[in-house]
């Protein structure tokens, strides 16, 4: 883990560096979005909300400033020209107010495993997005099916073979799950930029095809354009959380995900009626077979149920149909999961 630690903390000092320029305070007149969360709030976290604000809303967001926040956050600030922090010792006119004080508009709690740990649907727990840059960018184009199993991503070890999943959450991991793919007798290795050449052909329609990031990955822009053509997505955990972006990434373009931590969605998906389960080694092999084997019928049902999933509770969230109740955030700090 101190690694992974050192790791990140050299990420984030290059990102503040090249973007602290970018930063702006909010000096304008409208009415704000306030997010005033605590400090141990994560990025995605705030990103989470942002997004899923600017769906909603038009009014500028602007975060409460501390410089944690400015260190974190500044990256962003070049990326997203709808956001701002408040200027220390001042607040703007606020719209509406996020936090986790009562007297908040929307009352922001990190208590997701409310979401885990029931089958119903949780109204209150705002949609974990797609990876960021998704929106941001125009919407796929939906390809013809030509790619059995999908499954793509980082699998480097150093990050990725950690006890944080199996411990926590008692789950394999992302490390365990590839090492068990690629056994697979219809598994292919191949760069993103060979899948794109040959994707024209069937070659791939009853493979299991693993691009792995290092190797060569279709980019952002492009990715659920050629999601798309694949019927299925193998899904694995995140690096500290079940919860990962693939699986919506893979739902947003009608891909079938398979799925070891379907009770992080809301509501949890059902094995064989809006993806397919795998939770052990054996399972992984089982899971693949069945869905090389599927039958076009069956495949169709398992699609418009994903579509249809997707459109009722991750598409978008209302927050005034919400206001003045609680608002659950997946929060990727430890302490908030277990």
């Amino acid at each position: 883990m101190l690694y992974l630690l050192q790791k990140k903390i050299r990420r984030k000092y290059k990102e503040f560096k090249e973007n602290y320029k970018q930063v702006r305070f909010y000096n304008g007149n409208e009415q704000v979005l306030f997010l005033h969360l605590k400090r141990s709030t994560k990025v995605r976290t705030y990103l989470n909300l942002i997004f899923r604000l600017k769906q909603h809303y038009s009014n500028p967001i602007v975060i409460e400033f501390s410089l944690f926040r400015y260190f974190v956050l500044a990256k962003w600030f070049r990326e997203l020209d709808f956001i701002y922090f408040s200027k220390p010792f001042r607040k703007p006119k606020i719209f509406r107010l996020f936090g986790h004080d009562k007297k908040a508009d929307f009352l922001i709690t990190f208590a997701y495993k409310e979401v885990y740990q029931s089958s119903a649907f949780v109204e209150e727990a705002i949609p974990y997005i797609m990876h960021p840059r998704n929106y941001m960018i125009a919407e796929p184009l939906l390809l013809e099916k030509k790619i059995g199993v999908l499954m793509s991503g980082n699998f480097e070890a150093k990050i990725y073979d950690s006890d944080l999943i199996t411990k926590n959450f008692q789950l394999l991991n992302r490390w365990q799950i590839y090492n068990q793919v690629i056994k697979h007798p219809s598994m292919l290795s191949l760069t993103g930029i060979v899948l794109k050449e040959r994707l024209f052909t069937d070659d791939y329609l009853h493979k299991v095809v693993v691009m792995k990031w290092q190797e060569g990955a279709i980019p952002t822009e492009e990715w659920r354009n050629y999601l798309s053509s694949s019927r299925f997505l193998f899904c694995s955990p995140g690096m500290t959380m079940p919860m990962c972006h693939n699986v919506l990434e893979a739902m947003s373009v009608g891909v079938v995900p398979i799925i070891n931590y379907e009770s992080w969605l809301n509501p949890s998906l059902e094995d064989r009626e809006n993806c397919l389960v795998y939770k052990s080694m054996e399972d992984v092999t089982t899971v693949l077979d069945f869905a090389l084997k599927i039958s076009a019928d069956d495949y169709q049902i398992l699609r418009q149920n994903v579509t249809l999933y997707h459109e009722s509770y991750y598409k978008s969230y209302d927050f005034e149909k919400n206001r003045y109740k609680s608002l659950i955030l997946l929060n990727e700090a430890i302490n908030d999961l277990v």
